[in-house]
């Protein structure tokens, strides 16, 4: 007769079960030494992911780790128990870590005075066939005159900045704003230039498509 193990009674590499990882993180006495674990644990796991990625030094590894493990604290009650703690903790770190990357990769962009030169859909770029991009230059003019006909200053910085791949906790705080009023402006600037596109006859469906690379288009 064999005996069921339940997911958050299996023991994570560290030798402690889901119940007890999230136990220690829960107790004021046992929080430190757990999270100076678990830290230990994603900081390696974080320097076998970016070791790819240029520019990643210690002090980055040691940044996204505390960064990972404030995200995590906070986070416990997200925590369902479908897999290892040990593994939704570094996915977190894994996020956190590429959060900062990205952040870092658009400090210095200039936001106050977008382009609208500054669409190039990754779709172009990545397939070279220029009888493809040709079928898409009247979509992407579509897009350009919507751009810049229909949305205010501040709609077209946030549309640009997402289309650019602009973090929205950088656009958020470049435009000295807050996430609630951000989320307004982003689904009013959204409304309006689905609504611009349709005029034009084409559809929210037709940009997915067209100017999506195919791995963003499921």
């Amino acid at each position: 007769m064999t005996t069921e193990t339940r997911p958050h009674e299996t023991r994570t590499r560290t030798g402690r079960t889901n119940a007890e990882w999230l136990a220690a993180l829960r107790d004021p006495v046992e929080q430190e030494p757990a999270l100076a674990e678990l830290g230990a644990y994603l900081r390696g796991a974080l320097a076998k992911t970016m070791r790819t990625r240029g520019g990643v030094n210690d002090s980055d590894l040691d940044d996204f780790t505390q960064d990972a493990l404030v995200r995590i604290l906070a986070s416990l009650d997200k925590f369902r128990g479908d897999s290892r703690f040990t593994t939704w903790a570094t996915a977190v770190a894994v996020r956190v870590a590429l959060s900062s990357l990205r952040r870092r990769r658009f400090a210095s962009t200039s936001l106050d005075e977008p382009a609208l030169e500054t669409v190039e859909p990754a779709a172009a770029k990545s397939e070279n066939d220029p009888g493809l991009a040709l079928d898409r230059r009247p979509l992407l003019d579509a897009l350009h005159r919507a751009i810049g006909d229909s949305l205010t200053e501040r709609q077209r910085t946030v549309i640009l900045g997402e289309l650019s791949g602009v973090p929205s906790g950088l656009l958020v705080e470049r435009l000295g704003t807050n996430p609630n009023a951000f989320h307004k402006l982003h689904h009013d600037a959204r409304r309006k230039l689905k609504r611009a596109l349709e005029e034009a006859g084409y559809t929210e469906e037709d940009v997915r498509q067209e100017l999506l690379p195919a791995s963003e288009r499921a």
